[in-house]
């Protein structure tokens, strides 16, 4: 009784979290009398009649024309039977033609399915039940050809991937093969690993549009999970250039749990990524996608005057002729910058980048204060044949939002991504502190604040997975480099993090006109 109760609670949190996720058609047809004559009053999964799927009854939550209910098993086979009740005696229960009967219809639960309802006086509703399993997210089954844990950055091994979309998103192609191989950096040396997974053909992603490249987050020392994701979510709001879409998932690997992810679309030149073009061997003005990465191992790199360690990200190849091009362009927009007449907007640095593009490529990483951006890693730039120099995608947040102990950036208080060679020069222009502080004050009333109700979305949306996670990876406890804090509870760390950015936003907030 105890459990059915708790899942009760549960489910209802993450109905909240998941009301996004799907538009369904409005099927209410109401015709005479009143609706409250015609409902369900109680909704039950019960395991006498679903044998060998639950062990406990589970009781729906019922919102509105809404019902839903969390089975806290994976199942292959969702087709269930329902028991309910109803609030007028003779109200007839049919999905599409077909009757339903308490306890005894047998209903495949894999997509929503439409209850009709209608009472003996002819007043009508309509029920979207949506039944989900295990933490209510999307479940990836991803099986090596090998059968073996994933162990390598350098080599793919082929394998395939099975996508439970879990009534949260448009799935049309549920069995991909596909390749699969480690990634990342520090993240790399974690026990739980991040992986690039290559499908053989392309392919949407739980609604996200098709490529063949995506990236798993394991946001392994990260423990609210949701850094990244709250990044990318400022960052398409306020129209960061390529910002990434991204889920939240549950990986399962050759049969065994492996713990929450975020799916995400990789860093590359596509026309639903980085959409710049692809640059062919003809061509030499763009298009370029670059990165500053401390790391300084690309096949393809140099070092600016001021010792900026920029690399080519994609492609990672060039010619002779576009090699020579990028490295001058981008010393080019360096020597501008320092040079005597900067701010000159024919000939200063305006020549050569797109302010706009820096400006919000910059929003996001001060507001969030993020570790990498201070001249560090993960910092992209992009150029386009024909175009001025652009910052983005945003990418790698998981030590930002004071969620680091080797710096001030795990203090709110004090500018840090401005530090950054260029950035800090930019900063001495009056009139980029002018559209720094306009920025601020357009995106503080909305966007900002929208951090706070994400922040609270995402711990909702994310509870139950959360448990299951720390079952699997028991470290809330524990240090994991570089935690500035290691609380033992997760609500503790999500409270932890909202408090930083509650204090960061006051601190830009007072400190903006001093820019």
């Amino acid at each position: 009784m105890k459990r059915c109760l708790l899942l009760t609670l549960l489910v209802a949190a993450t109905m909240y979290g998941c009301k996004n996720t799907v538009t369904y058609p409005n099927t209410n047809t109401p015709t005479t009398g009143t609706l409250d004559d015609v409902a369900f009053n109680e909704v039950k999964i019960e395991a006498k009649n679903n044998a060998g799927k639950i062990t406990a009854d589970i009781t729906c939550v019922i919102a509105g024309d809404s019902v839903v209910a969390i089975v806290p098993d994976t199942l292959n086979d969702k087709k269930l039977v329902l028991s309910f009740t109803l609030k007028t005696a003779g109200t007839t229960v049919k999905v599409a033609d077909a009757a339903q009967v308490s306890g005894t219809t047998v209903t495949d639960f894999t997509k929503t399915v439409l209850y009709n309802l209608t009472s003996q006086k002819g007043s009508k509703k309509t029920y979207k039940v949506i039944i989900r399993v295990f933490t209510g997210l999307p479940i990836l089954y991803i099986t090596t050809s090998t059968g073996a844990d994933v162990t390598t950055r350098d080599t793919y091994i082929n394998g395939s991937v099975v996508i439970d979309a879990n009534n949260g998103f448009e799935q049309a192609v549920a069995t991909i093969p596909m390749q699969i191989k480690g990634r990342g950096n520090s993240t790399w040396t974690y026990p739980k690993k991040p992986y690039k997974i290559k499908l053989n053909s392309k392919t949407a992603m739980l609604g996200m549009p098709a490529a063949k490249d995506w990236a798993l987050l394991a946001n392994y020392n990260d423990k609210t999970m949701m850094r990244n994701k709250l990044a990318f979510d400022l960052g398409r709001r306020i129209g960061a250039d390529f910002t990434p879409q991204s889920r939240f998932v549950e990986v399962f690997l050759n049969g065994k749990y492996w713990g929450n992810y975020q799916l995400t679309s990789s860093v590359e030149i596509h026309e639903n990524r980085v959409n710049i073009g692809a640059l062919k061997a003809a061509d030499v003005t763009g298009g370029y996608l670059l990165e500053v990465d401390y790391k300084y191992d690309a096949l393809t790199r140099w070092r600016t005057t001021k010792m900026l360690p920029f690399s080519m990200k994609d492609p990672e190849e060039l010619t002779a002729d576009q090699f020579v091009y990028i490295q001058k362009y981008i010393q080019d927009t360096e020597d501008a910058l320092v040079g005597n007449n900067w701010t000159d907007p024919v000939n200063g640095y305006a020549k050569y980048i797109d302010p706009d593009s820096f400006m919000r490529w910059y929003a996001v990483e001060e507001t969030l204060k993020n570790q990498d951006s201070w001249d560090f890693s993960s910092i992209f730039y992009h150029k386009n044949a024909g175009s001025k120099l652009g910052m983005g995608p945003i990418w790698d947040f998981d030590i930002s939002m004071g969620n680091c102990d080797y710096s001030n950036s795990k203090l709110p208080e004090g500018w840090y991504t401005r530090n950054g060679v260029w950035m800090l020069r930019l900063a001495q222009d009056p009139a980029w502190n002018f559209k720094w502080r306009a920025k601020w004050a357009a995106m503080r009333t909305k966007e900002v604040q929208q951090i706070f109700a994400d922040i609270d979305y995402n711990a909702k949306y994310l509870k139950l997975s959360a448990g299951q996670n720390f079952k699997r990876w028991p470290i809330l406890d524990k240090y994991v480099y570089p935690n500035a804090v290691f609380l033992g509870d997760y609500d503790k760390e999500v409270a932890y993090l909202k408090e930083f950015m509650t204090k960061r936003v006051a601190w830009i907030d007072a400190n903006i006109g001093k820019y």
